[in-house]
Order: C-alpha cells, then sequence, then structure tokens
C-alpha cells in the first residue's frame, strides 16, 4: 500500500496555491488547512448569477457566462460536499433558479441554454436541447431536490421521483456513464425506500458502465473512485478488492508539476483550451488529493 510522500503533497500544494482557480485553492485551504469556509463560499458566489444558477466557466469545458443546469449541479457538488444546508443564500438562489427552469414538458431541464454555443467551448457542450438520456442531469438534480427538500414542494418531488424510478426500470438503456454518474448521485440522498425501487437497475447501470479491473480500462471510462467516494460509500464493498490498486494509481500518476494531468483535449478554441486545461488540472488535482484524504493515503 502506497502513501502520498510529504514531498509530493508540499508540490501538490505550490501547484494549487500558484496554478488552479481561487475557488479551488480555498477548498484545499479549507480542507487541509483549516482555511475557512465563508471564504470558499465567496468563492463559490462568484460564480453565481443573478437568476440563481451557475455560469462562469464553473464548469471549465462550458465557458459561457449564462446559468446551465449542468454548472448549477457543479455547485451544489460543492455545496453538498461542504455540507452547506439550506439556510444559505447561494443554496437557495441556487434551488429557485432549478424550479424556475424546469420543464414540465421534459419533467426536467436542459443541460446548457443556446447561448453556450456563443462562447467557446468543448465541441460535446454544442446546445442539443434535452438530452435522450434523461438521467443526465435532471436524476442529479431531483438528487439535491432531496438533499434540500425544505426548499421544494412535495408534488414536484413526488412527480419527478415516480418520472425517474418508471424511466430508470423501464426506459433508460444504462449504457451512458454520465448519465450512471447522475443516478448514483440520486441513490445517495434517496430515502432507503425508494432507494429500493431502483437499486437493481442501478447495480445493472453501474456494472455496464464502471470498469472495476485497471487493465481493462481503455481511455476515457468510468473506474470505480468516481463513484465510492469514501470507505462509507454505498458501493464500497462492491469494489473494495481493486480501490487499493486505484489508489496506489493515483499516487503514481502525480507530475513533477505536482500536478494530476487532463487526458482529453477539445480540439477546437486552443487558446481558450489552454486556460480551461490549467483550470482542469486544478480541479484534478484537488480531486486526487480528496480521495487520498478520504482513505487515509496521505503521509501525516
Amino acid at each position: 500500500m502506497k502513501y502520498l510522500p510529504n514531498e509530493s503533497m508540499d508540490r501538490s500544494k505550490k501547484f494549487i496555491k500558484s496554478k488552479a482557480r481561487k475557488l479551488e485553492r480555498a477548498i484545499f485551504d479549507y480542507e487541509f488547512e483549516s482555511g475557512s469556509l465563508d471564504i470558499v463560499l465567496q468563492e463559490l458566489s462568484k460564480y453565481q448569477n443573478e437568476d440563481g444558477g451557475f455560469g462562469n466557466a464553473l464548469e471549465p469545458d462550458i465557458r459561457c457566462q449564462e446559468s446551465s443546469a449542468i454548472a448549477t449541479t457543479v455547485g451544489l457538488q460543492c455545496l453538498s460536499r461542504l455540507r452547506v444546508d439550506g439556510n444559505n443564500q447561494i443554496v437557495q438562489k441556487a434551488i429557485q433558479y432549478l424550479l424556475n427552469t424546469h420543464s414540465k414538458e421534459h419533467m426536467g431541464w436542459e443541460p446548457i441554454p443556446k447561448e453556450a454555443d456563443n462562447a467557446p467551448r468543448a465541441p460535446w457542450w454544442n446546445y442539443v436541447g434535452v438530452y435522450k438520456d434523461w438521467g443526465n442531469p435532471n436524476a442529479e438534480i431531483l438528487g439535491y431536490f432531496y438533499e434540500y427538500s425544505d426548499l421544494v414542494s412535495s408534488d414536484l418531488l413526488n412527480d419527478l421521483t415516480a418520472y425517474a424510478i418508471n424511466y430508470l426500470n423501464e426506459r433508460c438503456e444504462l449504457k451512458e456513464m454520465h448519465e450512471m454518474f447522475c443516478f448514483v448521485r440520486l441513490a445517495n440522498r434517496l430515502p432507503a425506500d425508494k432507494y429500493q425501487l431502483i437499486s437493481d437497475k442501478l447495480d445493472k447501470f453501474i456494472e455496464n458502465c464502471v470498469i472495476k479491473n485497471q487493465a481493462d480500462r481503455q481511455g476515457y471510462c468510468a473506474y470505480p473512485l468516481q463513484i465510492v467516494d469514501s470507505p462509507e460509500s454505498q458501493y464500497y464493498e462492491k469494489y473494495k478488492e481493486v480501490i487499493p490498486q486505484d489508489l496506489d494509481g493515483i499516487i503514481d500518476g502525480q507530475e513533477e508539476d505536482g500536478a494530476w494531468a487532463v487526458n482529453w483535449s477539445w480540439g477546437c478554441y486552443e487558446e481558450e483550451w489552454e486556460k480551461a486545461k490549467e483550470e482542469w488540472k486544478g480541479v484534478i488535482t484537488l480531486g486526487s488529493l480528496l480521495s487520498l484524504k478520504s482513505f487515509n493515503r496521505l503521509n501525516d
């Protein structure tokens, strides 16, 4: 079993402090150096628009200023990890944005707005309207509605839950990994009785998408640590034999500058991609350190 050496942690710290966005710096300070949660929230709020949604390249591959459901889920991922409750105005504004932009016709949200096409972006973030893979991002959004249920009407919560359960059990192809991630985030927040109604299909979905063994992973794919964020995860037992090796792989994958690399590229908007790539390196480096921290793989 490997541990991240202190010298390697120092290199990561130097990278984050000098190269990462102020948001990732603030989260690093909070998680590793007893920094202020208020400063994290101040930095996160800079990505939130007047309508309550998040935009402004919070998701670095989507560079438009306008709010999107996708960027708002990224903001809520951060708020949820930090255990920020529904009394916080950033949370309240984000949930209200989602309530205001919900489409009854589609029982969900467009992932990105049409305005995204007017800004540099990854080619997979061209505007296409509502995805055929309904769960992305709708299942994840439903999860946050459960987490912050005091801010959401019970009628809407019940209607979306019934739709999500029916969709996953009857119509979902159980193949698209980003949709799988969204359903896992929903499952992590569902009451036990509702989770039981989707557990069999979700297990199949996970098996279809998550490549358990390192030798079988080719290119861009899902791997266990993307759905198992700590030994307390409900999916930890499923992957506990391979997670130690994957954590070793994270440690081995650190680059000389202390960061972890980006394994994709846009192939367009080259100048803006260089900026986005540097932002992603900060996001990925912070995420790698948080994973190692969760599994006690950092040297004291």
